[in-house]
């Protein structure tokens, strides 16, 4: 299955969950409605359930009720996204600028991996008082999304088997399993609600010390009631434990293939989960919410099951085997604490390190702009959701490459902001002048924060191919500022942009893409929803973007209406007629804002046919040009479509 597919079956998969909840809702909220009748009998002498169901209807109403709004407030506390797990669990958000060893390791392999995915980094937790070896992903979409891991974690696995972890984490993100699995969460605390109601009854019943008669009768009700609506309140989560099992396991397995696609080393994830099955703690977490997030984790993070069937994950043992058929059955040793020395960075692959030292000023290097400039690509769109270790080993270049001054600017949160505004000055010095200016007047000192002597002019010659995945990097701490912060550091990007009167290509593709990963986590702006299923309602929007890139691949009109035609090819078939052809006076930067905002609503397989029209319209001449790599980047991006960086075929 390619990324499309996948995220179609993984709504399926929430389609299925949410028939069964419903099923089990009903069958429990039928119980307890049997059960309210039996309790009227026994307290009512000559009452016969059989011959009134309307107690049956009304205490089951009020149960279903009751479970439907324990459900969509568990849904709503989630609202969050991924953080709302990550804190629930005892997690603490690592600073992107942290100086602890461990920590910075593993904030270099989820930024490799990040860019390498062509996504924003997501933001890292530390679940510090966790000694088992354990991580999860959580979020609903890119924009969320948080990589959460435990100490043991990080204590106790090598840099290879580290990233393991983080490529099987990353694929649950382009999966789209994390929406799937914060909806188990709303809905399995609703199940859960009859069982804490039947607790409650229990913690309560002790309170009276009155022994007549009458009293004792209602104290052995109230026993009864309690016990069996704990009962029936468990009997609903074994069986949604039972889904959450059947929708998880498969997705485990595809997820430890994935990581080894990633990262071309089964030694990696294969070496984790033997340290998991050689270690005391194994990957047991000790917070009390670990139960309702266990689908979520690397490694189940409870005791062993009861039976193999209620596990939300394989056997450790098959998964060893899926990964190492020559597995000898011998897990490995996990009690001692790795020495992690300096290296924070990721080790170069072979030829990296004599361009990172040709890069020491923080000048793109030649290899890059040429990488750039016009790339002959083949299959630009294959990997979209997909990555190889291709394109982490070109994402660890690409890390080399930016300058160590840039990286930590875009770690500190008046850095990142920084960096960001610094990206839109002008190319024209007087204007550059005037815009500087300005930002001192808003209270903006660029030159506190870009220390390095020629920091702006490195900004200024840097190419988009190292731009682009800066801006990724600098999303993490771009979200440490306060709502009024973002609100002043929006007014600022406008001022900036608007200040030579004109917007380029650039500009309109840093600001969509930071106000896509920042407005939901300032609510400002909601998940979008599947609300288009079909190409055909689309095809102004869909006109506009595929003449867009056809404009930008030549000067010639013969080649721009060839790049079209390439485009239109793909989807006229879909839409059943002839794709119109749009002027340039109709493709303008707020046409495709416009466009973008529309058919960012559509289902993924509208969104494919959508980005690979596009992408055929940019490489119907065999190159990719800077500016087409931009334009069909912030495209994909507003479709949550990742590509990776563009690099040629393995």
């Amino acid at each position: 299955m390619d990324f499309f597919d996948r995220q179609v079956a993984a709504r399926k998969s929430s389609k299925f969950l949410v028939v069964f909840f419903v099923i089990g809702v009903l069958g429990i909220a039928g119980l307890v409605g049997v059960l309210a009748s039996w309790v009227m009998m026994k307290l009512e002498p000559g009452y016969y359930p059989m011959m009134d169901t309307s107690i049956i209807y009304k205490v089951g109403g009020a149960t279903l009720i009751l479970i439907l709004l324990g459900s969509l407030f568990k849904t709503m506390s989630l609202g969050a996204g991924g953080s709302a797990v990550a804190r629930s669990l005892g997690g603490h958000r690592i600073n992107p600028d942290s100086a602890d060893i461990h920590e910075r390791v593993l904030l270099n392999v989820v930024e490799e991996m990040s860019i390498a995915c062509g996504v924003a980094v997501p933001e890292v937790y530390m679940l510090e008082d966790e000694h088992g070896i354990n991580a999860f992903a959580a979020g609903r979409t890119t924009s969320d999304a948080v990589i959460g891991v435990t100490r043991g974690c990080v204590r106790r696995l090598t840099r290879d088997e580290l990233q393991g972890v983080i490529a099987h984490e990353f694929s649950h993100i382009l999966n789209g399993d994390m929406r799937l699995n914060l909806r188990l969460i709303g809905l399995l605390f609703g199940i859960l609600m009859i069982a804490l109601c039947g607790r409650a009854a229990l913690y309560a019943m002790p309170r009276s010390s009155s022994r007549s008669k009458d009293d004792g009768k209602a104290r052995l009700v109230i026993l009864l009631v309690g016990l069996a609506l704990l009962i029936i309140g468990y009997l609903g989560v074994f069986m949604a434990n039972l889904i959450k099992a059947a929708v998880s396991r498969q997705r485990e397995y595809l997820a430890d293939a994935s990581a080894v696609q990633f990262t071309r080393n089964p030694q990696g994830i294969g070496g984790a989960l033997k340290k998991i099955g050689g270690f005391a703690e194994g990957s047991r977490l000790s917070s009390h919410k670990a139960e309702e997030a266990s689908h979520m984790f690397f490694s189940h993070g409870m005791k062993a099951a009861m039976f193999n069937a209620f596990a939300t994950h394989p056997p450790i043992d098959e998964r060893i085997r899926a990964i190492d058929p020559q597995w000898n059955g011998t897990y490995s040793e996990a009690d001692v604490v790795i020495p992690l020395q300096g290296g924070a960075s990721s080790p170069a692959a072979p030829g990296i390190a004599s361009l990172a030292g040709a890069n020491a000023s923080g000048r793109t290097h030649p290899a890059v702009s040429e990488l750039a400039e016009r790339t002959p690509v083949v299959g630009v769109l294959d990997h979209v959701g997909e990555i190889t270790s291709g394109h982490v080993g070109h994402a660890r270049q690409l890390h080399v490459l930016i300058s160590g001054d840039l990286l930590a600017a875009a770690r500190s949160e008046g850095g990142s902001k920084a960096l960001v505004l610094a990206m839109l000055l002008s190319g024209e010095e007087s204007l550059r002048i005037v815009e500087l200016e300005k930002l001192k007047k808003a209270g903006i000192h660029l030159d506190t924060h870009l220390t390095c002597t020629d920091c702006l002019n490195e900004l200024a010659v840097l190419h988009s191919s190292l731009k682009i995945p800066l801006i990724d990097l600098a999303i993490p701490s771009l979200r440490r500022m306060d709502p009024g912060e973002y609100e002043h550091f929006l007014f600022l990007m406008n001022v900036l942009i608007e200040s030579d009167r004109q917007v380029d290509l650039f500009e309109f593709m840093l600001q969509r893409i930071v106000r896509r990963h920042l407005d939901i986590h300032f609510n400002r702006h909601k998940a979008s929803e599947d609300r288009y299923k079909s190409a055909a309602v689309l095809v102004d929007e869909i006109s506009v973007l595929i003449s867009s890139l056809a404009g930008l691949s030549s000067e010639d009109q013969a080649s721009v209406k060839a790049a079209f035609a390439a485009g239109a090819a793909e989807i006229e078939p879909v839409i059943g007629r002839e794709l119109p052809f749009k002027q340039a006076s109709v493709c303008g930067l707020q046409h495709i804002d416009s466009a973008l905002s529309r058919v960012e609503h559509a289902i993924a397989p509208v969104k494919k046919v959508i980005l690979n029209a596009c992408g055929k319209a940019v490489v119907a001449d065999g190159m990719i040009a800077a500016q087409e790599a931009e334009l069909l980047r912030a495209i994909a991006d507003a479709l949550d479509c990742p590509i990776p960086p563009f690099v040629s075929p393995e």
